[in-house]
């Protein structure tokens, strides 16, 4: 069980979208990192991170919240309620308009906003996203 599904979301929530990490990003780091490991590591050191974030980062959306849960040895969750949502944005990268994976921001009132990072179908997870507010 998640993180999120086992400590975050009330009893009374409905788990309604999960959205689905893409691992084509995972791969072009991992790639970047053996072709550049000989200029002092940094490529390689730069994808064994991002593959503990891949690893431990969460995203989920209730028929109330929308939620995402980051980190490993220190958690740190941010939560936006649905009805408080005044933006989403979908951020594509070159090679995520390739293999079809991007960034949403779910922009809150006031400062508040939740990054769900490397989503695939993204413009499908906005739009439902949209559809439950």
């Amino acid at each position: 069980m998640s993180y999120l599904k086992k400590n975050v979301v009330a009893s009374n929530e409905i788990v309604k979208i999960e959205p689905e990490k893409s691992p084509i990003f995972l791969i072009l780091k991992w790639i970047w990192g053996i072709l550049g490991c000989w200029i002092l590591l940094i490529p390689t050191i730069q994808a064994i991170s991002e593959t503990v974030k891949y690893c431990t980062t969460e995203y989920l959306v209730t028929d109330k919240h929308v939620m995402e849960k980051y980190g490993w040895i220190s958690t740190h969750t941010d939560e936006i309620k649905l009805d408080k949502i005044e933006n989403v944005t979908v951020e594509y990268t070159f090679f995520g308009k390739i293999f079809n994976y991007a960034d949403l921001c779910i922009q809150g009132a006031g400062y508040n906003h939740v990054y769900f990072t490397n989503i695939k179908s993204a413009e499908a997870v906005k739009k439902q996203i949209n559809e439950l507010r």
